[in-house]
């Protein structure tokens, strides 16, 4: 091949990949084109907080330091136990009001003699919560596993797995390396398992047993009591990575809703055009249990400013973002959805 040739098959070859590049599958957005977000509001990560053992300080401090900066957490529930039915009212009638959220930690915290037991000890627990608090019947509730001797616990890994699937409980993260107090003990440690779920888009969690009691003076100090000094700038810096749209903190149920959904959840471009968009969106977890709206983001036409978006007759009005996107929240349940450009 000749010096000529040579050359006029280099630049015939580059100007063609640069030409191919631009058509391959996700170079250039097109209108329509639809993603899941990979958490909710389009965050980068899921940070959860757990309270065990239904201890004072979790009425007293956690809660409503925790609402002070609108922020929500899972308290596992011992309904059962001294501490629990000394607060019992607030239990009922307050907390879940607040937005925290409810899980099984068993009645009584003592363990399992046998199976017998252990279908009261966590079966009437879930029992409670959903008599307690209001929701469908059947609804998923969280389960953590209390922390007692081995000979208290008499049932295996099998049984307990047949008991959480008979009464539709999602099993937590484990424990180890993740404890206030007991693995962790500064306000930096702490926030380090938060900017890792950040740096990786995954999730990340705390789990909290006691917190400091001062003032006023609500005598003794709950077991593994976080003080005050670490708890508050944590939540603090929390706070702080949420509304900047790093974090979404919440609690373990939604997290493991959103999470199953959306890794099952399928988009189908219906229509596209310069007036409408319709989509179509589904996911094939089983719709009894997982029934969170999920976070899509939609690339509509450059000339688009605000946006009306129609689903099962209700109207949501989004702005579009310099990318030309909207982000809006929706159900994947199969239903056709509309997105118009709203007049004005």
């Amino acid at each position: 091949m000749g010096r000529m040739s040579r050359s006029f098959f280099f630049a015939t070859t580059v100007l063609c990949l640069l030409f191919c590049s631009s058509l391959l599958p996700g170079q250039t957005p097109q209108v329509g084109e639809t993603r899941v977000a990979k958490w909710k509001d389009d965050r980068k990560a899921a940070f959860l907080l757990m309270f065990d053992d239904s201890w004072p300080s979790h009425v007293q401090v956690a809660a409503p330091e925790l609402v002070k900066r609108g922020l929500v957490a899972t308290f596992y529930i011992n309904p059962g136990k001294g501490e629990y039915l000394k607060f019992a009212t607030d239990w009922q009638e307050k907390l879940w009001k607040q937005g925290m959220v409810y899980g099984n930690h068993t009645m009584t915290h003592k363990g399992v003699k046998d199976l017998e037991n252990a279908e009261w000890e966590i079966g009437e627990c879930a029992r409670i919560i959903r008599e307690m608090v209001p929701g469908k019947a059947e609804r998923l509730v969280s389960y953590g596993q209390p922390g007692v001797d081995k000979d208290a616990w008499n049932i295996t890994p099998a049984q307990l797995e047949e008991l959480l699937k008979k009464h539709h409980m999602i099993d937590r993260p484990p424990f180890t390396g993740h404890g206030a107090v007991y693995h962790l003990k500064t306000t930096e440690e702490m926030l380090a398992l938060a900017d890792k779920a950040i740096a990786s888009g995954g999730m990340e969690y705390l789990v909290v047993h006691g917190v400091e009691r001062t003032t006023p003076r609500l005598g003794y100090q709950d077991f593994w009591p976080l003080p005050q000094a670490v708890f508050f700038p944590l939540l603090d810096a929390l706070k702080e990575r949420s509304d900047r749209g790093d974090l979404w903190i919440t609690d373990h149920i939604s997290q493991h809703q959103y999470e199953t959904e959306r890794n099952a959840a399928v988009t189908k471009v219906v229509e596209a055009g310069e007036k409408a968009i319709k989509l179509q969106l589904t996911t094939t977890a089983d719709p009894k249990y997982y029934d969170l709206p999920l976070t899509w983001v939609t690339r509509v036409p450059a000339g688009w400013k605000k946006v009306k978006v129609v689903h099962e007759g209700k109207e949501q009005k989004v702005s579009v973002q310099p990318d030309h996107t909207v982000r809006f929240d929706a159900l994947p349940d199969g239903k056709l959805l509309l997105l118009q450009q709203e007049d004005g």
